[in-house]
């Protein structure tokens, strides 16, 4: 454990804040504390939202006057689950069609890979835009279970792809190993050697494989947020001051939506998009920092098992020259008690 102890604090901050967000409702006030007109005696408005970093308000407000601080930590839960959730089965569903791919019909990986060649070059984020787009704007008088569940499916889809090739690759190389190959010369089966011989690579590859996939999921949930495609879709209301009509909100509130409905007043209130961009970066560099971790201490088990490998390699080839060195002398040998 002590390994991976980059990994376990990154994961404990972020189950923090995960559990903080889901246990909002029993602390934090149904309206945000919201702040609207401040006035005087006399009923003189002395000011109006958006208030600045305070005393009453750590972290500013919005436009409407709600805390911004507890905006992010009712809408950190949304974020997190979606980007977790995204992530795992992405590697689940691509995971299991690779290996399938692998061992039960090798002859489909070429026209897979021709299938899935132009979401190489297509960002994924463009992908997303375009099937999101009538979505969230045409199903606004649907449940938002509804449109979460179409917006969660094409984040899966968009990444299902590059999990699958890897998945792929990584199974294809791991069956011509030594002891694989030696399982199926002695007649073992293909879900044998699954179950026997790959599943401890597969987890391990698999772990790090949905940290790298929570990690772009992310980073495609920030970019939709900046386009206006708000997980759960837009409020009604929007978000009242200098825009008329209102602007679009995020209905959930997840920190992507707080960006994107805010990344526009960085020069007019600067702390409405620092701060959820902030928070959200913050994320990211936790979840990157536990992806450098487990890929260091994956690559460090491979790497000793491919210098293993060099070393018996390497012993392997002395032991045939010095074989050869001998027959050598032996043929000299040989050769001059002929002579004699």
């Amino acid at each position: 454990m002590k390994k991976y102890k980059k990994t376990i604090i990154g994961s404990a901050i972020l189950l923090v804040i995960l559990l903080v967000s889901c246990l909002y409702p029993l602390y934090g006030p149904s309206n945000y504390a919201k702040q609207d007109f401040i006035e005087d005696a006399h009923g003189n408005i002395l000011g109006k939202p958006p208030y600045p970093p305070s005393f009453s308000h750590p972290l500013g407000t919005n436009r409407n006057g709600e805390d911004l601080g507890l905006l992010m930590l009712y809408g950190a839960k949304f974020t997190l689950i979606t980007a977790f959730g995204v992530a795992v089965i992405r590697v689940l569903i691509g995971g299991l069609f690779g290996i399938f791919i692998s061992l039960w019909a090798p002859f489909l990986k070429d026209y897979m890979k021709d299938f899935f060649l132009p979401f190489r070059y297509i960002p994924p984020i463009l992908i997303a835009i375009i099937l999101m787009t009538p979505i969230v704007g045409g199903f606004q008088d649907a449940p938002v279970t509804s449109i979460v569940t179409c917006q969660v499916i094409i984040l899966i889809f968009i990444g299902l792809p590059q999990v699958s090739l890897m998945a792929a690759d990584l199974t294809e190389e791991l069956i011509h190993t030594s002891f694989v190959q030696s399982s199926f010369l002695m007649g073992a089966s293909k879900w044998h050697i699954v179950r026997r011989q790959l599943l401890p690579y597969i987890r391990s590859f698999g772990l790090m494989f949905t940290v790298q996939q929570l990690l772009s999921t992310l980073q495609t949930m920030m970019h939709l947020g900046i386009f206006g495609l708000f997980l759960g879709g837009q409020t009604r209301a929007g978000i009242y001051g200098y825009d008329n009509p209102p602007k679009p909100a995020s209905l959930s509130n997840e920190w992507a939506g707080i960006i994107g409905q805010n990344y526009n007043d960085f020069n007019l209130v600067p702390w409405n998009a620092f701060i959820p961009a902030f928070g959200f970066f913050l994320v990211i560099l936790i979840v990157n920092m536990i992806k450098k971790d487990l890929e260091n201490q994956t690559m460090g088990f491979l790497g000793v098992n491919n210098r293993r490998k060099k070393q018996m390699e390497r012993e392997a080839a002395e032991n045939h020259s010095s074989k050869q060195k001998f027959e050598f002398v032996h043929k000299i040998q040989e050769s001059a008690k002929k002579s004699v």
